[in-house]
């Protein structure tokens, strides 16, 4: 079986796994957490190389409530906090990455993400983007922006000089997968051009590795044409 160099993920439907199992809403994230920590070492063991994940869409940040939004930050806190010191990604060598508007965050949070960043740079080996506050046409937007500013003369943009300013620095995903919905909520809008997708019915924190496997298996039936 074929595996995707690179998995990008939704894990979507950690706020009604918690209302389904009468629970306040950042329990929910908080065994979305758990599961996530699962899902990374079930796709480095599976020879994945490269995961992205929407772990805080900017849509979502600015609706939530104050208090449940003060919750996330406290287990994102926690999180990067075991990030830091994960034997896991360390033993691997993986890069991590922080992409998104990461302005709206504690600066305790900030501090982390440095040291989580700084920590792993040296890493090559396979890479971790965390998509925090982020918004896929925010991101076209801020490319845009970027070119202009360098004052690139129009005739030479090319697919090649875009990509290279958007935040992402890693090869385009061979699969998404998207937990509970059915759509790609403003996720990696330029980079899934070619991606094929995968809807799991699943609420995230049911999320399993044989639904994981299931995902690469359709991967691997459907033949990519590139457009053709």
């Amino acid at each position: 079986m074929k595996v995707p160099e690179h998995i990008a993920l939704i894990p979507d439907g950690n706020r009604r796994w918690a209302k389904n199992n009468n629970l306040d809403p950042w329990e929910g994230h908080r065994v979305g957490i758990e599961r996530f920590r699962e899902f990374l070492n079930w796709s480095y063991d599976l020879g994945v190389k490269h995961v992205t994940a929407f772990s805080l869409s900017k849509e979502n940040l600015d609706k939530r409530k104050n208090r449940e939004v003060d919750a996330l930050f406290r287990l994102y806190e926690v999180y990067l906090g075991v990030l830091l010191d994960s034997p896991d990604l360390h033993k691997r060598r993986i890069r991590v990455y922080f992409v998104g508007d990461l302005g709206v965050f504690p600066q305790n949070i900030l501090d982390l993400i440095s040291k989580v960043e700084g920590k792993s740079k040296g890493y090559k080996n396979g890479s971790l983007t965390l998509c925090m506050n982020y918004s896929g046409r925010g991101e076209l937007v801020n490319a845009v922006r970027g070119i202009l500013r360098e004052k690139i003369e129009p005739e030479r943009v090319d697919e090649a000089i875009f990509q290279k300013h958007l935040q992402t620095k890693v090869p385009e995903p061979g699969l998404l997968i998207r937990t509970a919905e059915r759509r790609i909520s403003n996720f990696l809008l330029w980079q899934l051009a070619y991606t094929e997708i995968y809807f799991c019915p699943k609420l995230f924190p049911d999320f399993t590795k044989d639904d994981l496997t299931d995902a690469i298996k359709q991967y691997n039936q459907t033949r990519r044409k590139f457009g053709e």
